[in-house]
């Protein structure tokens, strides 16, 4: 093994920010239910739930291992023929994010989190085995993906 590390992955949620998405959903389901979409709110009813029992369900920490033929993140392998280049993304003078871009089908991008300290032996470690993306930034969505914590 070349280098480990771990990260919390809790959600630090205010109780306003679950009323809110909580109002938001109850409204959907009232207003589609008045317009006869039933199967909207059915839909919305059960992908609010499933979202709700994965985010209660899911793992406080998350394990990161970089070896010589792959790397493990929580219990998935990953060999370097299927993480197209990553990024390491910074916020002021502080590293917050390695973002994997992934050759998978499905989920592109992976963003694992990390500090100053994990940056600085990433930038010697992952160049050796995949290219890195200088020009990636956090777009907009990401931005306000973070500002709402979702």
């Amino acid at each position: 093994m070349l280098y480990s590390w771990t990260f919390p992955d809790t959600k630090n949620r205010w109780q306003l920010w679950y009323s809110i998405v909580f109002s938001i959903i109850i409204w959907l389901v009232i207003w589609w239910f008045l317009t006869k979409q039933y199967w909207m709110s059915f839909i919305i009813l059960l992908l609010s739930w499933l979202v709700f029992y994965i985010e209660n369900n899911s793992s406080d920490t998350i394990a990161i291992e970089i070896t010589e033929l792959w790397m493990k993140v929580d219990e998935f392998f990953y060999d370097y023929s299927k993480i197209e280049s990553y990024t390491l993304i910074y916020e002021w003078e502080n590293a917050i994010i390695c973002r994997l871009n992934l050759n998978k089908k499905w989920i592109k991008v992976m963003d694992l989190k990390i500090d100053n300290t994990v940056a600085l032996e990433l930038k010697w470690i992952l160049p050796e085995f995949i290219k890195e993306n200088e020009k990636e930034d956090f777009s907009f969505t990401d931005r306000m993906i973070r500002i709402m914590k979702l």
